[in-house]
């Protein structure tokens, strides 16, 4: 599970029921305040209708895995950029002897980025459709990543203008019950309730989730276009410790450091 999104829905949603619950002139907590904060209609005016405006905008097919988005960011981002730097320096040394061994390699190598990239190499596919090829297929993969942080930004957006709408629509079930006093507090509810609905799911659960989404994606690429520039230095056939001298540049530094440990430590253990 990704710490980060832990911890701060942790204290996000712990700090929201204090804030709610906690008297702090008495210094008692009262849980029964929760219900105030709880009303159906305000939560289907808010939650159901950036839904239905999100299934409007996007694509039924990008649209419906918001929630399958949502859940990404739970996970730690699974991009490799040590370990991949490392596979393409010893791919490197295979290919310094003979560029035809890396076949051998391939059905290895779990990234298929990677893979489809040496395989064109292997077959000797010229320079420039290798880099054609490559391109292009970075360019989709990013574009269906971005679009499904893309309908996580949408729903950011749309909540809080859904809330307005609720509160929009409260004031005018007030207005037209002003002579019924039991229907003034549903009314009212409504009308402020939306409002922190809206606020609430935009400000805790979607924008956030975008960004890190955005943050996910934006280390996918490094890693491609990491990989990409390996693929053709191979295909140049440059010496294995240019192309990893170049290619840490990729690495943040907290990455880097880790390459260079695990680097010490298989040399260590080559030379016990």
């Amino acid at each position: 599970m990704e710490q980060g999104t832990l911890i701060g829905n942790i204290l996000a949603w712990l700090l929201l029921v204090v804030a709610m619950t906690f008297d702090f002139v008495n210094f008692s907590l009262d849980i029964g305040k929760l219900g105030y904060f709880v009303d159906v209609p305000s939560l289907l005016i808010v939650f159901g209708g950036t839904i239905a405006s999100t299934f409007i905008l996007h694509p039924m097919d990008e649209a419906k895995t918001f929630g399958k988005s949502i859940g990404k960011t739970w996970k730690p981002n699974d991009v490799q950029l040590v370990e991949t730097l490392t596979l393409i320096v010893d791919v490197a040394k295979i290919a310094r002897k003979n560029i035809l061994a890396i076949e051998d390699a391939l059905p290895s190598i779990e990234n298929l980025y990677l893979r489809s990239g040496l395989r064109l190499v292997v077959d000797r596919v010229d320079r420039q459709a290798i880099v054609d090829m490559l391109s292009h297929e970075m360019k989709f993969t990013m574009a269906g990543k971005d679009s499904e942080a893309a309908v996580l930004g949408t729903m950011g957006s749309l909540c809080p203008a859904w809330g307005m709408l609720g509160t929009l629509v409260g004031l005018v079930l007030l207005l037209q019950n002003l002579d019924d006093p039991s229907a003034i507090g549903p009314a009212m509810a409504v009308a402020l309730i939306t409002t922190f609905y809206g606020s609430l799911f935009a400000n805790v659960i979607f924008n956030p989730c975008k960004g890190k989404l955005d943050i996910y994606n934006a280390e996918y690429k490094t890693l491609m276009e990491m990989i990409k520039d390996g693929v053709l230095y191979i295909e140049r056939g440059e010496r294995p410790d240019f192309i990893e001298s170049d290619l840490m540049n990729y690495l943040p530094p907290d990455k880097k450091a880790m390459y260079e440990a695990l680097k010490f430590e298989n040399q260590g253990g080559g030379e016990g």
